[in-house]
């Protein structure tokens, strides 16, 4: 099971900083950032990644509530271990 675990988090890991490289936007909105980037305004330069960092936390969050899960899963089943001792 902790080969499972490490594999996860490597995986995931791996997943989440290969992401800088993604285009996260639309045509219109991509070309709207280009156009304000090359006439110097510097609010466009960040789009990129904070679309990138506002994707990310529904996967933060969706991982949260399966360890959760798993977590009482885990205790449930030692609790049932032990009452069958």
């Amino acid at each position: 099971m902790k080969k499972i675990i490490f594999l996860f988090i490597i995986t995931f890991s791996v997943l989440l900083f290969l992401t800088s490289d993604a285009q996260a936007q639309c045509a219109m909105c991509r070309m709207a950032a280009e156009n304000g980037a090359k006439a110097g305004n510097t609010q466009t330069l960040g789009i990129n990644t904070a679309i990138l960092y506002l994707a990310i936390f529904p996967y933060i969050i969706i991982s949260t509530i399966a360890y959760l899960f798993w977590r009482a899963y885990k205790k449930k089943q030692k609790e049932e271990k032990e009452l069958a001792s």
